[in-house]
């Protein structure tokens, strides 16, 4: 049946360290095959052949019946019979493998192979001028307030595509085209797929032994693709002489559940935590842990534990952690170092801001470094927050009709909002910012969406700085709604005073009628502007561009100023996205 065999150019690539043995093989075969139904249809090893055009390999190959219920059921005994098959291809260096029904046959060969370089593969016949049609993209960021993974397509994206948008970037899989072929590539599996018609055996191979030279033989040539992250293996950033120096974990999930009453939390003697004690944890765990040597610390304050770095991961111990237990729904039980080190629900950054760990996977952001001035541009030191003494001042005396003068939201009021015509107060409940600013008397009209953070005292450590961009960037969308949905908002909230005092959440609009007129005057002009603004008192502009000119200039600066350039980052190419502007209202 060798001879019968008609298969798709759809092939994973792999390096051959040393020769598979036929032990290796024979493993191979037997544990995919535990569930065949009858003989083997084909079942060959270390079979050497040459194809017409001279090209020598190794192939063995294996076929087999199975069962399996049919995938639009669930709970039957209705089985339907398929085939699966493995074939392996040995060509000195390399091994390619096709397959159909059989799950990760790799695994078992792992000490005899290799991936090629990542850069290689996805430069493949780079310099040849490749069109990009598709191309999906995971993203790099450190932050889950935004989209983690989109797809684009278009006749040739080349050119298209903001280089915001890839530089943050990692390509998951994407489809090109080279004069007249057309290739599929996902180097997460190291898979090439070729568009073209089925082929006989002889055929594959020539076509497999041209493919894998092709790959050991490309250069960084892809103008397109050199815009974008690179995976990197967390051991090639050890190796490298770099170190962890700061983690973020996030415990939300967790934290919500409890606050909801879904989740109990209780120390090692069986104990529950109480009321007083969940906030302080919940607090104390949102800001970073220094990693000094592996010694871990928050605000100066020791947490007693490590951290280890494996190949790919990084592992949390610590006894704080592993000693409080969280029970869901009355049954479910596990501890919080336990869901951290499965979950992996936090990042990590290094003493070079080129490199991030999220929730397992690194980065390396190649253009970071020179996009420095261009974040610093998005802070504005011109207004004078300083002075404020909290974010709104409550508790709120029933008498009052503005928030009091030395708080945030007045100080924003006061200051950014000038000029617009209608200011609107959405704080509390299903906010989408902290005011929304609407001018819709300029020439080009402008509407803010701003979200202000206060502080004690200023910090540059992230947890301040995450918060107030979490909760931007998880209502980024809202820069976009329909007006129906403003509309919603006004007769639900808007139109009612803020809370239980005489503060309007609207000024500079009678009724819903004046805001409609000012947001189909935004809505109509094609050079309106958006913005998100965050109102952040803690951070001084002076400090900041110190230390960002210390990474633009090679040195290294605070672990924590790492960080917060991740996060700015992170925030100005969300923006940038939705074709909206990012500023940061700071001290000079």
């Amino acid at each position: 049946m060798i001879r019968n065999l008609s298969l798709s150019k759809n092939v994973q690539f792999f390096k051959l360290n040393k020769a598979l043995t036929k032990k290796s093989i024979e493993v191979t075969f037997k544990e995919i095959s535990k569930h065949r139904i009858g003989n083997y249809l084909l079942n060959y090893s270390k079979v050497n052949h040459t194809t017409t055009s001279g090209n020598a390999v190794i192939y063995s190959i294996i076929s087999y019946k199975i069962e399996a219920e049919p995938s639009f059921l669930a709970g039957t005994t209705v089985k339907e019979q398929k085939y699966a098959y493995l074939l392996l291809i040995e060509c000195n260096d390399s091994l390619a493998i096709l397959k159909k029904h059989v799950d990760s046959p790799e695994k078992y060969i792992s000490s005899f192979i290799d991936e090629f370089d990542y850069e290689k593969f996805c430069h493949f016949h780079g310099n040849k001028n490749p069109e990009y049609e598709k191309i999906t993209m995971k993203s790099m960021s450190i932050s889950n307030s935004i989209i983690r993974s989109r797809s684009l397509e278009a006749k040739n994206l080349n050119g298209i595509l903001p280089s915001n948008s890839s530089s943050r970037s990692i390509p998951s899989n994407f489809r090109m085209k080279v004069g007249e072929d057309s290739y599929t590539l996902n180097p997460s599996s190291s898979r090439v797929s070729h568009r073209d018609k089925k082929t006989s055996l002889d055929e594959l191979i020539d076509w497999i032994i041209d493919t894998k030279e092709e790959i050991k033989a490309t250069t960084n040539q892809s103008e397109f693709l050199r815009n974008f992250a690179s995976p990197i293996c967390l051991k090639e950033i050890i190796e490298s002489g770099h170190k962890v120096v700061a983690i973020l974990i996030d415990l939300t999930e967790i934290e919500k559940k409890v606050l909801e009453g879904e989740a109990v939390l209780s120390k090692g003697n069986g104990s529950n935590l109480n009321s007083r004690e969940i906030t302080k944890l919940f607090n104390f765990l949102k800001s970073p842990i220094a990693v000094n040597n592996n010694s871990l610390s928050v605000k100066g304050v020791t947490l007693p534990g490590n951290i280890s770095c494996s190949k790919n991961l990084i592992t949390i111990r610590s006894k704080l952690l592993d000693s409080i237990s969280v029970t869901e729904n009355g049954s479910e039980n596990y501890t919080i170092g336990a869901y951290i080190n499965k979950e992996k629900p936090f990042s990590a950054v290094f003493d070079s801001p080129n490199y991030s760990y999220y929730s397992k996977s690194c980065f390396e952001d190649k253009h970071l470094i020179n996009n420095i001035q261009s974040i610093l541009n998005v802070f504005n030191d011109n207004y004078n927050l300083s002075g404020s003494l909290s974010e709104k001042e409550k508790p709120h005396d029933a008498s009052l009709t503005r928030f009091p003068i030395n708080s945030l939201f007045r100080k924003v009021e006061d200051q950014y909002c000038t000029g617009h015509n209608i200011v609107i107060c959405d704080d509390m409940n299903d906010e989408w910012a902290d005011h929304i600013a609407i001018d819709s008397n300029s020439t080009i009209p402008s509407i803010s969406f701003i979200h202000s953070k206060f502080t004690d005292k200023d910090t540059y450590g992230a947890s301040a700085f995450h918060d107030v961009v979490a909760q931007a960037l998880k209502n980024i969308g809202r820069t976009q709604a329909e007006k129906q949905l403003f509309k919603n908002k006004y007769d639900n909230e808007w139109q009612r005073n803020y809370e239980n005092t005489n503060i309007k959440r609207i000024t500079g609009a009678k009724n819903w009628q004046e805001i409609e007129i000012a947001l189909d005057k935004i809505n109509q002009n094609p050079n309106s502007i958006k913005k998100i603004v965050l109102a952040t008192p803690f951070l001084e502009k002076s400090k900041l561009t110190a230390e960002l000119n210390k990474l633009a200039s090679g040195q290294k600066c605070k672990p924590h100023y790492v960080q917060l350039i991740w996060l700015i980052n992170t925030f100005i190419s969300s923006c940038k996205d939705f074709g909206v502007q990012a500023h940061i209202l700071c001290k000079p």
